[in-house]
């Protein structure tokens, strides 16, 4: 088991301290053309919330202005986590080697220029990323899964990025109790939005919808096919093993 992180046990508004971590690329259409997009996911160490940007390009200025977009939205960390592509499958070879190439010194000015702490694992030690990387995992492998089954516009990815997000961050962090007296059941989202129940009921929506002219359903298709994918492959990680 990775060792706990010790950001990861200190109190405060999320996110505090944050890990970041690439997937892709993701085929989008745009025009008549199909460009590559990459997914930048931003994890609270301390609640576990997520939030989800699409990056352009795996150059340095398309990385800070994702993350520029995420601290808009959900403020200044204090401390940011990479592990600098160290934990990417072969399939994921293209990230790992631009990653590599980003210019720390202009990430480590810009951080700076925020008074924010970032560290980058070295190569020898990408098991420091585990306490978030076991969720990522399997978040990061189905989104580019299913993003690169369908080929999705811009407008497409950025909202079924954010209807991914909304999945993950509705899970439970705290024990699920029986009791009816005990407190309702903690999840991200009501750290990060201030209140429960912020889901929208979803309606019934088949493989057909995938080709149907409105577009919205066949993203409510594959937000469906994400939460049962990511159900299925979770769950298990979950299982406590007693030695």
């Amino acid at each position: 088991m990775a060792s706990v992180i010790d950001d990861q046990k200190i109190p405060d508004k999320p996110p505090f301290t944050v890990g970041i971590d690439y997937f892709g690329p993701l085929n989008d259409k745009v025009g008549r053309s199909v460009v590559k997009r990459y997914g930048c996911l931003f994890t609270c160490l301390t609640t576990r919330a997520v939030h989800i940007e699409v990056a352009h390009s795996l150059t340095t200025d398309s990385f800070i202005s994702a993350f520029q977009r995420f601290t808009s939205r959900r403020g200044i960390p204090e401390k940011v986590y990479s592990d600098n592509g160290t934990n990417l499958v072969s399939g994921e070879s293209e990230l790992r080697k631009y990653i590599e190439q980003w210019n720390r010194t202009k990430i480590s000015s810009y951080m700076s220029h925020k008074d924010i702490n970032c560290t980058f694992n070295p190569p020898n030690a990408s098991h420091r990323g585990g306490v978030w990387e076991k969720m990522i995992r399997t978040t990061r492998k189905i989104l580019r899964v299913l993003a690169n089954e369908q080929l999705l516009t811009d407008e497409k990815l950025l909202t079924f990025m954010a209807e991914a997000e909304r999945i993950v961050n509705d899970r439970p962090i705290t024990l699920v109790s029986k009791d009816s007296r005990d407190l309702p059941v903690l999840i991200p989202n009501m750290l990060l939005l201030m209140k429960n129940n912020t889901s929208i009921p979803q309606g019934v929506f088949n493989e057909k919808d995938v080709y149907d002219k409105r577009w919205w359903k066949q993203i409510q298709y594959l937000t469906n096919v994400f939460w049962r994918c990511w159900l299925r492959e979770y769950l298990p990680t979950l299982q406590q093993r007693n030695k």
